[in-house]
């Protein structure tokens, strides 16, 4: 009789990680920001980011996501003023865990430095690009309220001062090791491209594709990135870079992508 009951014990314990997780993610209330820049006043437009954005829109759709905005062709002021005070006060309001907040429209890499490319960008006017190093301080006036952050840029090398990249290839993770979300983390990931080319994205349609294909309960952002290099060598792609952002918290946890029941 006690054998069966430790075996039940160890059945139940195990249950979540068989079928998924119970009741609240591990993350907490997550939320996924898409910031969509399509159509450009002075740039060539972008035909394709829509409908990788909606990728990646169905292929999050099988997990626990609470909430996902999207943005749309946003000029230099909405970005800043999203970012600053609008996105601030509902991560707050609404007790957010967990953000990844992702990028898609033209990029630029400048002296060391990745910027974003509004709508209203004006060619070699630097004064009127978007500072990605601008955003990172957007988040660090809230970062104190959330427990991870994920910024993923198909755009540009984010540079230097924005994050620090790993120097290897990160180590997979499982989902026994979910217990690691208890701890903070600040994680991006760039595609690394210089410029944000008018085709499909690979990048986003190998992330879109690892989600969809994902047999596992959960999906850590380690192993993500590890097919999105494979992939992008495969493609002759510039290899994506991983890194922690510069000044946030972090405390060795990472993103997990948590799969519904």
């Amino acid at each position: 009789m006690k054998t069966i009951t430790l075996t039940l014990i160890f059945l139940l314990a195990n249950l979540s990680y068989i079928t998924g997780y119970q009741g609240e993610s591990p993350m907490g209330k997550t939320w996924v920001v898409f910031v969509e820049n399509t159509n450009y006043h002075y740039y060539v437009d972008l035909h394709e980011t829509e409908r990788d954005i909606n990728l990646m829109k169905n292929a999050l759709s099988d997990y626990k996501i609470d909430s996902i905005i999207h943005k749309r062709n946003l000029t230099k002021n909405k970005m800043e003023e999203f970012f600053y005070t609008e996105l601030k006060e509902s991560v707050i309001d609404k007790r957010v865990n967990s953000l990844m907040v992702w990028y898609a429209g033209h990029g630029k890499h400048e002296d060391n430095t990745g910027y974003w490319m509004p709508v209203d960008v004006i060619v070699d006017d630097n004064s009127s690009f978007y500072n990605i190093n601008y955003l990172r301080e957007a988040l660090t006036t809230y970062s104190d309220h959330l427990k991870h952050t994920l910024v993923v840029t198909d755009a540009c090398e984010a540079g230097p001062t924005f994050y620090q990249a790993m120097r290897s290839i990160p180590q997979s993770r499982n989902c026994d090791e979910i217990t690691v979300t208890k701890y903070s983390s600040s994680q991006t990931i760039i595609s690394s491209g210089y410029e944000f080319l008018p085709e499909p994205s690979v990048f986003t349609r190998t992330f879109a594709a690892l989600l969809n294909h994902n047999i596992n309960p959960c999906l850590p952002i380690e192993n993500v990135v590890n097919q999105l290099i494979i992939s992008a060598a495969r493609n002759n792609k510039p290899l994506p870079r991983f890194g922690k952002i510069t000044g946030m918290p972090d405390e060795g946890g990472t993103f997990f992508f948590i799969k519904k029941e």
